[in-house]
């Protein structure tokens, strides 16, 4: 979830009710785009400026088997 103010907020969310499991201050300044998720990055922007956050987990290294 994108707010006005730039915040995102990652939630689980069912028919009942919403858990947010983390937040962050993505971008300065209002914002009413709506974000985008494409191949594993996170978009968001405004007027000003934008911001890509990747949201793949990082595959453990081969030698840590």
């Amino acid at each position: 979830v994108l707010s006005e103010k730039g915040e995102v907020a990652l939630l689980d969310a069912s028919p009942d009710r919403h858990i947010e499991q983390c937040r962050i201050s993505a971008i300065t300044g209002k914002t009413w785009n709506h974000p985008v998720v494409a191949r594993g990055k996170l978009f968001v922007r405004n007027a000003e400026e934008a911001a890509c956050f990747e949201l793949t987990e990082l595959e453990e290294s081969k030698s840590d088997l």
